[in-house]
C-alpha cells in the first residue's frame, strides 16, 4: 500500500490553506464542493475539499463540512485536526474483506468521480481513522 494523503478536518478551508501556503509553501488545488449521500439515510453531507502538495510530493487534504455529518465527526466530534490517513489500494473489495476478517471496524464508505473508498477504525491505530482508496482506473 502507498500513502495517498493526510486528511484534516478544518472549520475555515480558506484561512487554513492560506496559512499552509504562506508558512510552508504548500501548493493547493482549487477548492471543490462535494455533495455525498449520508449512508444512514440522514441529510446529504456537503463539504468543501482541496488537496495540496508539499515540495517533496506529500499530499494533504483539507475538508470543511458545510452541512451533514462526516465519518470523522461521528467518531471525534466537532473539532479540527488530523482526521485520517489515506492509503491507495489496487483492489478495494479485497482489502475490505481482508480487514473485516481481521475484525477491523468499517465505519463509512463513499464514492466520488475520481475514487471509491472506505474508512476503518480500530483502537490499535493511535486515534486516527484510516481511509483506503481505490482510484478509478487503478
Amino acid at each position: 500500500m502507498d500513502l495517498l494523503h493526510l486528511g484534516f478536518a478544518v472549520r475555515d478551508i480558506e484561512t487554513t490553506t492560506k496559512a499552509y501556503r504562506d508558512l510552508f509553501g504548500v501548493d493547493w488545488a482549487p477548492i471543490a464542493r462535494y455533495v455525498l449521500p449520508d449512508l444512514d439515510g440522514g441529510p446529504d453531507q456537503v463539504s468543501l475539499v482541496t488537496h495540496g502538495q508539499t515540495g517533496d510530493g506529500v499530499e494533504i487534504e483539507m475538508v470543511q463540512t458545510v452541512s451533514g455529518q462526516t465519518v470523522d465527526a461521528r467518531w471525534f466530534g466537532d473539532r479540527e485536526g488530523l482526521s485520517h490517513i489515506a492509503f491507495k489500494v489496487e483492489d478495494l473489495a479485497a482489502e475490505r474483506a481482508r480487514l473485516a476478517a481481521l475484525g477491523v471496524e468499517i465505519v463509512g464508505e463513499g464514492s466520488a468521480p475520481r475514487a471509491d473508498w472506505f474508512f476503518v477504525r480500530d483502537e490499535r491505530l493511535g486515534g486516527a481513522l484510516v481511509q483506503l482508496v481505490q482510484l478509478r482506473g487503478s
